[in-house]
């Protein structure tokens, strides 16, 4: 089969990319606008939205991967918006005839998390099927750049819309997304096969990976470091910087300012790596990575004025993106070829199991003893990430 090349990369790929924005776009800009219908209900409500979102995708992330492997990343892809486009036209019809209720958002949130436990351990492992092993770090930190700069610009634009369009409204843009992708799945070609795998749909197709897992040497160790990174830096970027912020008596618009600060780090550092490709000698970013991160949680920690505050995100921004473009494709690389799938749903997993167990013990820490030390230890917290890559002989002979 002929690969049609654009600027060196198959112009199938440039199409699933620009339909990957316009998915993530449609559904950050639905999940904000989910949230803020749900916060009408009160902090309980809200906060149970997010939960029904993210608890799925951890409990069923394994078998979601277990199938791509079984059908195929693209099969299962292809369902997977099916679904996507389903839920979001359900959402828009009932909240249209009959408004909104909590019991609709929850059944919505735990649905559109199902789904994406089987939609991103395929997405994941996609780009592989379309550039050689050499080129596959170069496309997976523009993968993430399109994903992260649609997730920065749909909580704003979903504040706007929802305004204009109500829930019914921003839930149509969500379908269009989902639509779109698609379309595209379905349209293009697609240049490398996967292998294809005979595992049954069970539980020993997913011990199976477990096993595998454990059977290499450098495997382990780079799960145990991305989630000790996850462990770290999510909790304090969702709920350590606005506690911190009313701590020391900075506005929402300032918390806000902080946040965007390691979003910003991040798009710059890969933007990097996208157009200039990632470094051949992986090991080496993904040991300064976490160094970084725990300066900047660090700095956060202590800083006094806000200026210093979003300089400390930046860093912690820049950080993780050096850590995870090195990281993640090194790991995919390392999977075997009829495990992709199975391998990503672990990788997934080991970045969102962190989250349900370390976010509900933020704000009691910092209640007893105050957001500056809880910030500062999750920085002290990271450090572990690097002597872990440093210690794996593997992971320091490997190249990308």
């Amino acid at each position: 089969m002929g690969i049609d090349m654009t600027n060196g990369y198959p112009k199938s790929l440039q199409a699933w990319l620009a339909a990957s924005f316009g998915l993530e776009l449609g559904l950050a800009v639905l999940a904000f606008a989910m949230t803020w219908t749900a916060s009408a209900y009160g902090p309980d409500t809200a906060s149970a939205v997010l939960t029904l979102t993210v608890a799925p995708a951890v409990v069923l992330g394994l078998l979601g991967g277990l199938l791509a492997d079984r059908v195929g990343p693209r099969r299962t892809m292809i369902v997977s918006n099916l679904g996507l486009v389903a839920i979001s036209v359900i959402l828009a019809a009932v909240a249209w005839s009959s408004g909104t209720s909590p019991a609709l958002l929850f059944v919505i949130a735990a649905s559109m998390g199902t789904v994406s436990a089987f939609f991103r351990p395929a997405s994941a492992v996609f780009a592989r099927l379309f550039v050689a092993d050499r080129e596959l770090g170069t496309v997976m930190a523009r993968v993430g750049m399109a994903g992260q700069l649609a997730r920065t610009i749909g909580p704003p634009l979903g504040g706007f819309l929802i305004g204009m369009l109500t829930l019914a409204g921003v839930a149509w843009i969500g379908a269009a997304g989902a639509a779109v992708m698609l379309c595209v799945l379905l349209l293009i070609r697609v240049p490398r096969r996967v292998q294809p795998s005979d595992v049954r749909l069970g539980v020993r197709g997913i011990l199976d990976a477990m096993s595998a897992v454990r059977s290499r040497k450098d495997v382990p160790a780079l799960l145990a470091s991305v989630a000790i990174i996850a462990g770290a830096v999510i909790p304090v970027v969702a709920l350590g910087i606005p506690l911190a912020a009313r701590e020391r008596g900075w506005s929402a618009g300032e918390a806000g300012l902080i946040e965007a600060g390691w979003i910003a780090g991040g798009l710059v550092c890969t933007a990097w790596f996208g157009w200039k490709g990632t470094l051949t000698n992986a090991w080496k970013p993904m040991f300064v990575g976490p160094i970084i991160i725990a300066l900047g949680l660090g700095l956060l920690a202590i800083a006094p004025r806000l200026e210093v505050a979003v300089s400390s995100t930046v860093l912690v921004g820049a950080g993780v993106v050096l850590f995870t473009a090195h990281a993640f494709p090194t790991y995919l690389l390392l999977a075997p070829a009829t495990m992709l799938s199975r391998f990503q749903s672990l990788l997934l997993f080991v970045q969102q199991a962190p989250q349900l167990v370390v976010a509900p013990l933020v704000g009691f820490a910092g209640e007893t003893f105050g957001m500056g030390a809880v910030i500062g230890a999750f920085g002290a917290l990271a450090l572990p990430a690097s002597l872990l890559v440093a210690s794996s002989r593997s992971l320091r002979d490997f190249r990308l």
